[in-house]
């Protein structure tokens, strides 16, 4: 019996060191692909360093690891370090930096991220309090079917804290959090809507029920919905920056580097991307205005589209084009278009330019115009005014638009090495549907701010 003991004892020994030893040769194979940027090793290394999985705790090492997953725009990351940031238990508590990175998982969508940053607006005990900030992050969660952003939504409504004081609207959210099924909420979101109902005529109560369940629909369909996540603008965005103008663009390099028009970002104040489902901020790195030509940078890993590697394209050549025509009208779902080279040179014979027969409308400008392997030859600028062009020919020209051809683009971009050293190459002719699906990821919706 006393060796059958000593036995075991010593295998649970020998046992625990060849684990010790596999999870140290582990965390070295994650730390080195982690070194070289691979964000999936650097948020598995802040999960191993966060909890017991491997033995102790170590936060400030996490935090390490989690703020270089963070800083390439992952959201978990910044979800992740956010969260040590702002609880005491981590013994790193910051609450700027904590405020800082939830805002980042804000933005891209992360509802725990929104419902926090929402309560530290409103309660202000580790930020300045902003009752409108609060507001209208809680509106982004509660949009989601988040049930405690629903309920403290409809008591700001109510009260009128953050935002113009709404019964009706404090009536939908209460309603929708008193319907949830969730009992920490139900009783308390029921008092709270009735309260609301008493001061509305039964003509409001009418609109304001008729509204929840169009709410409630949209919450249950999000995934099949391109546009969840977007309220109608008139009812609910008082405190949300309005959009000032929208094109499109397309990615060229791995790391985020786009290409769109300049008049597409001229004169706005912020400038974003819709990548997915994620609104990511982008920065302005040059501004060609003479060949009305931009480039802007995102944070993270993203697909890439290639240059053509013929210099020129051929008169009849056929083209096409993914963008956003229109989407405030069309929706945000990306449109193909399809034509051909009508001319290598553009309006009264600019040499810059392709003329293409490819439809275009307001917010094609910025998107690629692409041979049917899916390379870029060209930029998508404008579509010929038809006021112009009466007055110079005295007819209305029917369906005549440019594009900057690619050898300007590819100019600007050598004086960019950053952007050059890391450009994909050509890709070979392959079914048209293949090429359809490998493209329509590269290509982006850019939205302006004042």
């Amino acid at each position: 019996m006393v060796i059958f003991f000593v036995f075991s004892f010593l295998l649970s020994t020998i046992q625990d060191h060849l684990f010790a030893i596999d999870n140290t040769n582990k965390i070295r194979k994650l730390e080195k692909l982690a070194e070289k940027g691979d964000i999936d090793a650097q948020c598995e290394l802040g999960d191993i360093y966060e909890s017991l999985i491997y033995g102790s705790v170590d936060y400030k090492r996490a935090v390490y690891w989690y703020t270089k997953a963070a800083e390439q725009g992952n959201k978990e990351a910044q979800k992740r370090l956010a969260s040590l940031y702002y609880h005491p238990y981590s013994g790193v508590m910051d609450e700027k930096k904590a405020a800082y990175w939830f805002t980042k998982a804000a933005k891209q969508g992360d509802t725990h991220s929104q419902g926090i940053l929402a309560r530290m607006y409103k309660e202000g005990n580790r930020i300045s309090q902003d009752y409108k900030r609060a507001a209208y992050w809680y509106t982004k969660a509660a949009e989601q079917g988040v049930v405690f952003a629903q309920f403290e939504l409809g008591i700001m409504y109510y009260n009128g804290q953050g935002v113009p004081q709404n019964y009706k609207l404090a009536y939908v959210w209460n309603s929708l959090a008193a319907s949830s099924g969730d009992s920490q909420f139900e009783e308390s979101a029921r008092h709270n809507r009735d309260l609301s109902a008493n001061k509305m005529t039964p003509q409001s109560l009418a609109e304001a029920q008729e509204l929840a369940a169009k709410l409630q629909y949209k919450i249950d369909n999000q995934s099949q919905s391109p546009e969840y996540g977007r309220a109608d603008p008139r009812t609910y965005s008082q405190y949300e920056p309005e959009a000032k103008g929208f094109g499109s663009g397309f990615i060229i390099s791995k790391n985020g580097y786009i290409l769109t028009c300049y008049h597409v970002i001229q004169g706005s104040g912020a400038v974003k991307v819709k990548f997915g489902e994620n609104l990511l901020p982008a920065k302005v790195i040059i501004a060609d205005r003479i060949n009305d030509l931009a480039l802007l940078k995102i944070s993270g890993s993203f697909p890439a589209l290639a240059f053509s590697s013929e210099r020129v394209a051929a008169m009849g050549q056929e083209v096409f084009t993914i963008g956003y025509p229109n989407p405030i009208m069309q929706g945000l779902n990306k449109k193909l278009t399809k034509g051909s080279i009508n001319s290598l040179t553009g309006f009264q014979d600019d040499i810059r330019l392709y003329q293409i027969s490819i439809p275009v409308q307001p917010g094609n400008s910025g998107g690629p115009l692409l041979d049917m392997s899916g390379n870029i030859i060209g930029v998508i600028v404008a579509m010929l005014d038809a006021k112009t062009a009466f007055k110079i020919s005295g007819s209305i020209p029917q369906n005549v638009n440019y594009a900057v051809k690619s050898s300007y683009a590819q100019a600007m971009l050598d004086t960019f090495p950053e952007v050059s050293s890391t450009q994909v190459t050509a890709h070979p002719k392959k079914p048209f549907d293949n090429v359809v699906t490998r493209v329509k990821d590269c290509v982006v919706l850019i939205v302006t701010y004042e």
